[in-house]
């Protein structure tokens, strides 16, 4: 979000909700939760910063809508990612993560 001195908010939260549209037609629905963020190297020596994000979508059915950047989509459940044979274990532990903080928001009863 812009406020209009230059300065902008939000730019995380605002990259995410964007190329979520723009590679897989995916809408974002409410706010979106920080769960953590980490660096490594891949095995090609290309750096990475890793930043996870919780989110709800919006009804819809995700896409390949950006080929240039999205070479293929599996849509897979929390319990499914773990065990597929192409997951790096980086993207494991933020699934798991990030499934702990749902756990615990669901837990938290909402305010009155």
């Amino acid at each position: 979000m812009d406020t209009g001195a230059g300065n902008s908010t939000n730019i995380l939260e605002e990259s995410v909700r964007r190329e979520l549209f723009e590679e897989v037609g995916a809408t974002v629905k409410g706010e979106l939760q920080y769960v953590r963020s980490t660096s490594f190297t891949l095995n090609d020596g290309r750096e990475v910063i890793d930043v996870v994000f919780l989110c709800e979508l919006d009804d819809c059915r995700p896409f390949v809508k950006s080929p240039d950047e999205v070479e293929a989509l599996y849509w897979l459940s929390e319990e499914e990612i773990p065990n597929h044979p192409k997951t790096p274990i980086w993207l494991a532990e933020s699934i798991k993560e990030a499934e702990a903080l749902r756990i615990r928001k669901q837990a938290i009863p909402a305010a009155q």
